[in-house]
């Protein structure tokens, strides 16, 4: 089968159902308040359960990928990186969840197993450096490199700010993971300024 052919295959949607993933986080955040489920085990599944819809999502976005030949490849490994890391997250967190107790003893095993979500997130950034890195257009190499040092510079700025913010105890304490979650926010951010000085937000980041 050529790649002409394989090109002419119709779009599988994606879109679609990273709607019904939002849809569905929605309804299961609204679903445990509403009900008296004490079980943690039992609340962890209902809000990871939106997930199939993720994994769905993905692997629509690799078969579309896959239609482009060879130059849909580093987009394929991207976005199966990306699945898998996404995995490995919401498991591994709901791991730690299930094992770590508040007031429990610090020991190597719940360091381990409190390490692994933290992981999981590098490997977010392990997938990014190794699409930059696998992509062969340098227009949109680039446009993934301002995306990516845009998105730095607003987590590390909001880092810093609000860092001495709290050192003189001006505002209230935040977790250090929520700066890599606004370093995702902030590739919202650099794809829509791509768009407005390129034109193009570029490609699957």
């Amino acid at each position: 089968m050529t790649n002409e052919t394989v090109s002419k295959s119709p779009r599988k949607p994606v879109l679609p159902w990273f709607g019904a993933f939002f849809v569905a986080i929605i309804a299961a955040g609204v679903a445990l308040n509403l009900s008296d489920i004490k079980d943690p085990l039992v609340a962890n599944l209902i809000m990871a359960s939106p997930m199939v819809f993720i994994v769905k999502a993905g692997l629509n976005a690799m078969a579309n990928a896959g239609t482009q030949g060879a130059v849909g490849s580093p987009t394929r490994n991207y976005l199966k990186r990306m699945l898998i890391v996404s995995l490995t997250y919401v498991g591994s967190l709901i791991a730690a969840v299930m094992l770590i107790d508040e007031g429990d003893p610090i020991t190597p095993l719940s360091m381990i197993i409190a390490i692994v979500p933290g992981l999981a997130v590098v490997g977010y950034f392990w997938a990014i450096g190794r699409f930059i890195l696998e992509v062969k257009d340098e227009f949109i190499r680039m446009l993934n490199i301002r995306q990516s040092l845009i998105a730095t510079a607003i987590s590390l700025s909001a880092a810093s700010v609000w860092g001495f913010l709290e050192n003189f105890e001006q505002v209230p304490h935040i977790d250090a993971y929520w700066w890599p979650i606004l370093w995702f926010f902030g590739l919202g951010v650099g794809g829509i300024a791509n768009k407005i000085t390129y034109g193009t937000a570029g490609d699957s980041m």
